[in-house]
């Protein structure tokens, strides 16, 4: 993972791919970022006394997962009028309605403002879309549309070329690069949406995918860098802060990504100012070809949603990046000793270390779902384990602790031995701190 690649190296790997990072790309970046901020939705309230629904503990066995048809594609609705972000959203749309109606769609407009698609199902088919931006309201808007088709599905697409094949599953190959291989994609693309693509086209766009892929990889972490400046300038008072290693390949000395740490300065401040003096802590697997830690530290607002605090990427989840990463949450956040705040964690042995190091009078609490998940792992076939140990974890006091205790033991006696062994008095609210320091 080098964080710095010369600009011949990219001219090169630009050259190899035949195509540029150019102005189309940057606005289906732009295009694919409006999407993901509209389909955004936050978490459902927290319910106090009740335990997580099934679902989300998963207490039926999980069966295989079964391979779902990839790309979540738009609607496909257009109308005249309708408004994009720009030309490639425009395109986008078009292929969404190709793929839903099963039209052979053609694109006969390539200017750089102006865009245009007919059907070429049948040669008396008229119909027509047509998008521009005009300096007079310099946005993108379709300014004819033929809505009427005269022609009957046939199974060809002339707009589902290989850029497009190779857009559409992407994602699924950067997931699993070997399970949507050329045969699979072909008959994915047969099943979901009736067109016929060959063999060798699904080759060319599985290929060219993965060429997105590890360009997309190598030109990210060249830009690191440029990243951090941009975030800091746009966003004055925040902490970003990128460590490398030096690596000696022969003559050549090449610094290699480490870590990187990120807070904004609002956030922190809104943080201290107005949200619960609470901090809950995890780390999760980063996938595909770019292996690591994302280390996350989040809060609770005033409405008990989820607040993103600060969070970093490491390459390995250790007992040093764990005491790296809470140092910096304690130095950016004013925690001192961590007195009068509480953090909430699984039992992760190096973050535990870290936080009696750094933060040795936080209040310290363990997340109840990551204890009862690994109860599951060693009693698996106890069905009603899981309401008593929520139970166990709502209790106010110590003697309805101990009585729900004791109701384990009855219960299963190798359950007890493994919730003794977790240490419940860090996980149950009757032994929670009342008392916090006030926020000046």
């Amino acid at each position: 993972m080098a964080n710095e690649v010369n600009a011949n190296e990219v001219n090169a790997a630009n050259e190899v791919n035949g195509e540029d990072f150019d102005e189309e790309t940057v606005e289906r970046e732009e295009n694919e970022i409006e999407q993901v901020v509209e389909e955004f939705i936050d978490e459902p309230p927290v319910r106090h006394d009740e335990c997580p629904s099934s679902e989300d503990e998963g207490d039926e066995p999980r069966k295989k997962a079964k391979k779902v048809v990839p790309v979540k594609r738009g609607a496909g609705n257009l109308y005249k009028g309708q408004h994009f972000l720009n030309g490639v959203a425009f395109k986008d749309s078009v292929l969404d309605y190709a793929l839903r109606t099963g039209r052979n769609i053609k694109q006969y407009r390539y200017d750089k403002d102006k865009i245009g698609f007919i059907c070429v199902g049948a040669e008396a088919c008229e119909w027509k879309v047509y998008a521009s931006t005009l300096p007079k309201d310099n946005v993108w808007k379709i300014r004819i549309f033929t809505e009427e088709h005269s022609c009957i599905q046939n199974g060809d697409c002339e707009m589902l070329k290989v850029p497009q094949i190779a857009r559409l599953f992407v994602d699924k190959i950067r997931e699993e690069p070997e399970y949507y291989m050329p045969m699979k994609i072909e008959e994915l693309v047969q099943e979901k949406w009736g067109f016929t693509v060959s063999r060798p086209q699904c080759q060319a766009a599985r290929n060219k995918a993965l060429r997105w892929i590890e360009f997309e990889n190598d030109h990210m972490f060249a830009r690191l860098r440029d990243y951090a400046a941009e975030l800091l300038e746009s966003n004055p008072g925040s902490i970003v802060e990128i460590e490398t290693l030096t690596n000696t390949t022969g003559e050549k000395e090449i610094e290699e990504f480490n870590r990187i740490f990120i807070c904004f300065d609002n956030i922190r401040k809104t943080w201290k100012e107005s949200c619960r003096q609470l901090i809950g802590v995890d780390g999760c697997f980063l996938k595909h070809k770019v292996k690591g830690q994302l280390l996350v530290a989040l809060g609770r607002d005033a409405d008990n949603a989820i607040y993103p605090i600060a969070w970093g990427a490491v390459q390995v989840e250790n007992t040093e990046n764990w005491l790296w990463f809470v140092r910096k949450i304690k130095d950016v956040l004013g925690l001192n000793q961590g007195l009068g705040y509480i953090l909430v964690s699984d039992r992760q042995k190096g973050l535990i270390s870290a936080v009696q190091t750094e933060l040795p009078q936080i209040e310290h609490r363990m997340c109840v779902r990551h204890i009862y998940g690994n109860l599951k792992k060693n009693h698996a076939s106890r069905k009603e384990m899981k309401s008593l140990i929520w139970n166990l974890a709502w209790s106010y006091n110590e003697t309805e602790f101990l009585q729900r205790l004791d109701k384990i033991f009855c219960y299963d006696a190798g359950v007890y031995d493994d919730v003794q062994k977790s240490k419940p008095r860090t996980w149950c609210r009757a032994f929670y701190k009342l008392v916090t320091t006030v926020k000046m």
